[in-house]
């Protein structure tokens, strides 16, 4: 049924009556002629985003839902990045000509990789308005005053976490003086005590997904909106600047909103903006403020025309009340992929006004009954770039369009995680750095010795170095997604050490032990290769050393030349598993060839019998 036979019952079920009554004489004096509003703000009730208004819709009810995104590096914590997601929840009702009750559900979640936790997320954080207000200037001007509590998750086990708030609002419709601008300005006292819920932890990550501030804040903001019509379809660009001053030090957080209102038809609203944060605050009680914030909004309002402006006495004759048929044409088109033109089949095919619908297997589609002008589509598959055509249709001429979609690049692999903890041998945390060199990335660890980190999947080398400590390294290997732990058990520096660095040599005061006649290392080498690895983890400039195998001249000598390379390879392996890289190491035998002194004597054997670690390359 269509909005004018609408209007011809409502004239026919009144009779011979008078027009109808003016619903401001139901009003009371103070809102004699109240100026309608239309959508909701972030914070709950009448207004655009950060920035509320002091008009109202009198008795009537809106919903709105409300997303928001961003991802930045380094926001709460020293490294790493934020990424940021919030959905939230409102509900206005206003009950009396000048009576507005507004409650809000805020869900917000934090990914941050270089916290300790990686993962933060505030669940049904719930915020309830109440807003009185008095029209003055023949309902051009609005003052209005309001009353906030915000009751976080813990409100159902304690009331310690309650904030409340009062303020005051101002609004100004220049409609009257020609221009099609509202003007609102917004101040506010905030009771936050938020930080009764918080953990102790200092987390900034956590500080900031929760909304925990130390300071109770004065809040001011103020924005102009514009209110304009194209055709049917409201549109209200705006323009916020908001800022909360802290009461008790610590740069006061900042933000310069611009976004756009659009009402596309009766009841619904759709807002896009940008949150652009104007100061970082370097206060650790302040809230953080990100260097921008995308936000979408959607919302449903009822008994509220916003796109009709105010009622006209429409006098109408029912018996010329005549409903013409639109005159309509069919719209056929195609999805191909734009690399291969080959037909995308199943893509969905997005129509303003109407429903969705799929594409054939071929992907061909068709769209009937099309009112004549401009018309468009935007096809969507995934794994696509969505595309938009458009054409016009004309009577008695099909029109057929065509979607190129461009294939999306493929994601990148996940990476996997890293964490673990870095204690001594008496099982006390260590205070260390843990550093994967192929990465490129190094970290200290938390004062409960524990260390966290991403790095893509795959195979690597993880150190750990502390002073008063050997170096140690683990290999690992991860699959994308996975989560690998490492832990390290640090050994003490010896008092008398045995491995010394020259020039041209790693140079050991003990020799390696073997098992007679093979290349098995006895376990009483150990130590020995643990401080032997420790010297060539923390010196990264160490980039070749070549192990050589040596021995006596009993026995056979191809047989002596082999167990030299094999003995070379077992320490090459021992050293792989304490960390360091195969790339820095390689193996070779030199049998009875190079002798350190006679083989006559068993001291002079036994001195041949060795191991040697030459440096062949460093920086």
């Amino acid at each position: 049924m269509t909005r004018l036979t609408l209007l011809a019952l409502a004239v026919a079920t009144s009779g011979a009556s008078a027009e109808p009554k003016d619903p401001a004489a139901l009003a009371p004096p103070s809102a004699a002629a109240p100026t309608g509003e239309f959508g909701q703000s972030r914070q709950g009730g009448a207004g655009l985003d950060l920035v509320r208004s002091a008009f109202l819709a009198p008795r009537h009810l809106a919903f709105t839902l409300r997303g928001g995104f961003f991802r930045t590096p380094q926001l709460t914590q020293e490294a790493g990045t934020d990424e940021y997601r919030m959905v939230d929840f409102a509900v206005t009702f206003s009950p009396l000509p000048w009576l507005e009750i507004a409650a809000r559900l805020h869900n917000g979640n934090l990914e941050q990789s270089a916290s300790p936790q990686g993962h933060y997320f505030l669940q049904n954080d719930f915020g309830l308005r109440a807003k009185g207000t008095y029209l003055l200037a023949d309902g051009a001007l609005a003052l209005a005053g309001e009353l906030y509590l915000r009751l976080p998750p813990p409100i159902w086990t304690s009331l310690s976490g309650v904030s409340p708030g009062f303020g005051a609002l101002l609004s100004y419709d220049f409609s009257r003086h020609g221009a099609p601008l509202v003007f609102h300005a917004n101040a506010s006292f905030y009771l936050d005590n938020s930080a009764a819920f918080d953990d102790g932890t200092g987390d900034r990550s956590r500080e900031y997904t929760l909304q925990i501030t130390t300071f109770n804040q004065v809040r001011a903001g103020a924005a102009l909106e514009g209110r304009l019509h194209v055709a049917r379809v409201g549109i209200r660009p705006f323009l916020e600047y908001a800022v909360d001053v802290p009461l008790g030090g610590g740069a006061p957080p900042m933000r310069l909103v611009p976004g756009v209102r659009v009402m596309p038809w009766l009841g619904l609203y759709v807002d896009g903006l940008v949150e652009i944060g104007l100061t970082r605050p370097s206060s650790e009680n302040v809230a953080v403020v990100p260097p921008w914030m995308v936000q979408f909004a959607f919302g449903w309002q009822l008994d509220v025309d916003p796109r009709a402006g105010p009622v006209e006495k429409v006098v109408v004759e029912k018996e010329k009340l005549v409903a013409e048929a639109p005159k309509t044409a069919t719209v056929a088109g195609v999805v191909v992929d734009s690399a291969t033109r080959k037909p995308v089949p199943d893509a969905v095919i997005q129509i303003p006004g109407r429903n969705r619908i799929l594409a054939d297997a071929d992907g061909r589609f068709q769209v009937p009954e099309v009112a004549l002008g401009p018309f468009k589509v935007v096809a969507t598959k995934q794994g696509y770039e969505p595309r938009e055509a458009a054409g016009v249709v004309e009577a008695g001429k099909p029109l057929v369009l065509s979607a190129a979609l461009t294939p999306l690049p493929p994601e990148p692999p996940k990476p996997m995680t890293v964490r673990g903890a870095v204690l001594s041998e008496a099982d006390k945390a260590v205070v260390a750095t843990v550093a994967a060199p192929s990465a490129s990335l190094s970290q200290k660890t938390h004062g409960n010795g524990e260390f966290s980190f991403t790095v893509p999947a795959g195979e690597l080398t993880v150190e750990a170095a502390a002073a008063g400590f050997l170096t140690q390294g683990r290999r690992i290997t991860g699959q994308p997604g996975d989560t690998v732990v490492v832990d390290f058990v640090l050994k003490a520096v010896p008092k008398q050490t045995l491995v010394v660095l020259k020039k041209e040599k790693i140079e050991i005061k003990k020799q390696l032990h073997f098992a007679t006649g093979k290349d098995v290392i006895l376990p009483d080498s150990g130590p020995l290769l643990d401080e032997i690895a420790s010297t060539i983890l923390a010196n990264q400039k160490l980039k070749m050393i070549r192990i050589e195998g040596h021995t006596d001249d009993q026995g056979d000598d191809a047989y002596n030349l082999e167990l030299s390379e094999r003995r070379a390879g077992s320490v090459v392996r021992a050293l792989l598993e304490r960390g360091v890289e195969a790339s820095r190491m390689k193996a070779v035998g030199f049998g009875e060839t190079k002798p350190l002194e006679s083989n006559k004597k068993p001291a002079g054997r036994a001195k041949n019998r060795r191991v040697e670690f030459m440096i062949e390359e460093q920086e």
